[in-house]
Order: C-alpha cells, then sequence, then structure tokens
C-alpha cells in the first residue's frame, strides 16, 4: 500500500463535491506514499452519486449507469505547483444508483434502515496501472465530463451532472498529507481560472477519498528469485 484515506468501511455516503455543480474539470490533492519502492499497480476512489433512477427512467439499467472516469498522478513541482504527468488511466465505470428517497427528513433523502438520512450513495471505482515507479511525494487528480464542464463537455444532460468526487474526513491510514487543508482545483467556480492547481479552505484533512496500491514489479521478483537460485549453487558446488 502507497497511500490510503478510506475508511475502514463503506459508508452509505460522504461530504463530496459535484462537477457539474462547481464548474469543475478535475479534482485532487497532494500526498506523501509509505513506500517508494513499491511501483502503481491499483487505484480506488469513492464516488458519491446523487441521481435516483427514477429521475433518469431511460438512462443506464436497473443498477446504474456509465460514465468514463480518468485518473492523473503528477509530479510535484516547484513550490508544490502541479508538475509533469507521470501516470494515467481511464476507465467506464459503472455508478449505482442513489435509493429512491424515504422522506427521512428531506424530500431527497433515504434512509436505508439505520436511522440515518443520506443524499448521495458511495460507489468504489477501481483503476490499473501498468507498475509506473513513483517519486515519494504526487499529486493526483479525477477528472470526468458533465454536461457543461470538463475536457469534453457532453453538451447532453445526464446523471453524471449529479456525480460527485467523495470527501475524505479523516488522516490517513498510509501515507500521510503534508497540506491538510489544500485541494488541487480546476475550475470556474468562485473566480477559478480552470487551471488545475492548490486551493486552500478545504477539510482538514484534505479533498479526494482515494487508495493508491503498489507492488514490486514481477521481474524484479523473477531476478531477484534467479539471483537467490544462482548464490545457492555456488555455494552447494563450493561446499563440494
Amino acid at each position: 500500500m502507497l497511500y490510503s484515506n478510506l475508511p475502514t468501511s463503506l459508508p452509505y455516503n460522504l461530504p463530496s463535491l459535484g462537477y457539474e455543480a462547481t464548474s469543475t474539470a478535475e479534482l485532487g490533492g497532494l500526498v506523501n506514499l509509505d513506500k517508494t519502492g513499491d511501483d502503481l499497480t491499483k487505484a480506488t476512489v469513492l464516488m458519491s452519486n446523487w441521481a435516483p433512477k427514477s429521475a433518469w427512467e431511460s438512462y443506464g439499467d436497473a443498477t446504474g449507469y456509465i460514465v468514463t472516469l480518468t485518473l492523473n498522478i503528477y509530479n510535484v513541482g516547484a513550490g508544490n505547483t502541479v508538475g509533469t504527468l507521470l501516470a494515467s488511466d481511464m476507465v467506464d465505470a459503472l455508478i449505482r444508483w442513489k435509493p429512491e428517497a424515504t422522506g427521512c427528513d428531506t424530500i431527497a433523502g433515504y434512509d436505508p434502515g439505520n436511522g440515518g438520512c443520506y443524499h448521495g450513495f458511495i460507489t468504489p471505482v477501481s483503476f490499473k496501472f501498468n507498475y509506473e515507479k513513483l517519486p515519494g511525494q504526487v499529486i493526483f487528480g479525477l477528472a470526468f465530463n458533465t454536461t457543461d464542464y470538463g475536457s469534453d463537455p457532453t453538451h447532453v444532460p445526464g446523471p453524471y451532472d449529479s456525480l460527485n468526487f467523495a470527501l475524505t474526513t479523516s488522516s490517513p491510514s498510509v501515507g500521510s498529507n503534508p497540506l491538510p487543508d489544500t485541494a488541487y482545483w480546476a475550475s470556474t467556480y468562485k473566480g477559478g481560472d480552470g487551471t488545475f492547481r492548490q486551493d486552500t479552505g478545504w477539510l482538514a484533512d484534505g479533498a479526494g477519498a482515494i487508495e493508491l496500491t503498489g507492488t514490486p514489479e514481477p521481474t524484479t521478483c523473477i531476478l531477484l528469485g534467479g539471483g537467490l537460485l544462482a548464490m545457492s549453487l555456488i555455494r552447494r558446488r563450493r561446499r563440494a
């Protein structure tokens, strides 16, 4: 494991940021990794969907809808700016519908039976990477298109307009967050210029519920195993 701020068990919902509602194209943060010797193989983010099936009868199926998400990993530039792109993966993610409203405290809320009231529904989304080598500190960013925002806006309303990136509410369990009140945000909301850059005043532990997983590259393990075998044979010959 390289970094994780995910909760130990999957919640019904978390605080989140909606991309269409806040003119957002990409959102992420700067993190310190725990194991710089491991290469990036997988990442998981948590998405909060506020759209119920009843609002989009002709969209998707009974389970959910498909939206294309891109996770980018960047170098950290001078002054903690966004540096060069290190790795990127794009997936067509199945986003689960939010349960229909049960009127727990507002018209839009649902109660899953635990006495709570939630307005979004969490879906984990996984990305795969090809053993990309990472430095000890990186910036991640999650991007997707909505009707009016993103690198290629759809110009067609869809449930993705109610899709949010879940925000962390606790300190990382693996790795660390050196800028706990800072997110990296590409938005034109409240005077933003649309570039992916630092933005302060966020939750206590930054933005973006994410886990980065790394393992040694397989060829390294094979070479190491072969080396150990060769050393063993040499020792046996010497003893003989």
